[in-house]
């Protein structure tokens, strides 16, 4: 897949201050294979567009764009971002300009998609320097979300295997660092038009068209830890949110009782459906559809995790 031309989408708000430095990171990808970025500068005030216009050693296209009030968000400009991307290449990547890509970024992804993945989500860290200035208490939140996180990706595979997605692995699903096939995207409609959540969204759409996503460790890029972001419901917000009392955690934060129970219902159906030959219907959606009329399990508050984690490390260990 190295003559595969990639493509990467990035949605830009009033981001003068970071997307040359976000740029710069893709200009100096040590990846062999044509790489071109699609910045969407939406409804911008100041100097991203200019910024972003800026002679690189990499082909940089740049849309000025203004959206309408109701339109207003991350998700329609990561779709209008990741639309215009696919017409360039036939690997879509996308990040947010704040980011910066580690140097094998591109080709960590390429690696993921030679290997059959339709869609790739890779890992999202937060910049140290920043983030080490938040409030102790909203630092341990972090880390014990953190630490259960990366159990749920240790111990999902013990209970439904999948073949295009082994250990190791993680749990994130975020657009700053997502991976899709052009062919994929087209299947599944282009991200979903949505205000936030348009990067699980647009997972989701590939889990429900049985496509293969690949959550790899080894794509990685470093994101900013500012509590005051440009996106509603982005890392900026979940930061910030942590210093609430009435806090609640991510919602893939569950408890472990209530995830065993599902990855153990989940491979059952898939085993069911795989076995019925007249099911036409995809395992995705049939999947769907029996977790909507399931009972939804509670989210977890931050005194809950300690607890939960010590659970899910025994279901690990009498499982592995």
């Amino acid at each position: 897949m190295i003559s595969d031309i990639v493509s990467i989408a990035i949605p830009a708000y009033d981001e003068a201050d970071r997307i040359g430095r976000c740029l710069d990171s893709l200009a100096a990808l040590d990846d062999p294979g044509p790489i071109v970025a699609v910045v969407v500068a939406n409804n911008c005030s100041d100097a991203t567009a200019a910024i972003a216009r800026a002679p690189r050693a990499i082909q940089v296209e740049v849309v000025e764009h203004a959206f309408a009030e109701h339109e207003r968000g991350a998700g329609a400009a990561r779709r209008m971002a990741m639309a215009q991307a696919a017409q360039l290449g036939t690997i879509v990547l996308t990040t947010d300009a704040d980011c910066v890509a580690d140097r094998d970024w591109v080709r960590a992804h390429r690696a993921a998609f030679a290997r059959g993945a339709d869609a790739v989500a890779g890992r999202v860290s937060a910049d140290w320097s920043e983030l080490s200035l938040h409030p102790a208490p909203a630092l341990r939140i972090g880390e014990l979300e953190w630490t259960y996180l990366g159990l749920i990706a240790e111990a999902e595979p013990l209970f439904d295997p999948l073949a295009h997605d082994p250990a190791p692995r993680h749990a994130q699903r975020c657009g700053a660092n997502l991976g899709i096939t052009r062919a994929m995207l087209e299947r599944v409609g282009g991200v979903p038009a949505l205000a936030t959540g348009e990067d699980r969204a647009l997972l989701a759409a590939v889990e429900l068209a049985d496509g293969r996503i690949r959550h790899d460790r080894a794509p990685h890029v470093t994101a900013s830890a500012r509590l005051v972001g440009r996106a509603g419901g982005g890392m900026a917000d979940a930061l910030r949110l942590r210093l609430a009392a009435d806090y609640l955690c991510d919602n893939q934060l569950v408890p472990a009782d209530a995830l065993v129970a599902m990855w153990r219902a989940r491979h059952a159906a898939r085993a069911a459906w795989r076995a019925d030959a007249t099911d036409r219907s995809t395992f995705g959606a049939a999947w769907a559809a029996t977790v909507r009329k399931s009972h939804i399990a509670p989210r977890l508050r931050p005194a809950d995790l300690p607890a939960e984690i010590d659970r899910l490390r025994d279901w690990i260990a009498s499982n592995a």
